[in-house]
């Protein structure tokens, strides 16, 4: 798992540019507001990971799945 920095959103005004520099280097840097977590900060150009969805990540949607059947109404 990637490392990650928590920074408030006070601390990040003055320390934007050192926070940048964390993400460039791989480091997940997560902005707090009264303590959640609002933004992210990640390097330009960068896909994310995909998110997996925990209990139904083996879940397929099969092809017609959602196809209206003939004579319903």
């Amino acid at each position: 798992m990637a490392k990650s920095f928590r920074c408030n959103m006070y601390e990040a005004k003055t320390r934007l540019s050192e926070l940048v520099t964390k993400a460039q280097r791989g480091i997940e840097v997560i902005l707090m507001n009264r303590g959640k977590p609002v933004a992210k900060i990640t390097p330009f150009g960068v896909k994310s990971r995909p998110r997996i969805l925990g209990f139904a990540r083996d879940i397929k949607i099969l092809p017609g799945f959602d196809d209206i059947p003939e004579g319903f109404e």
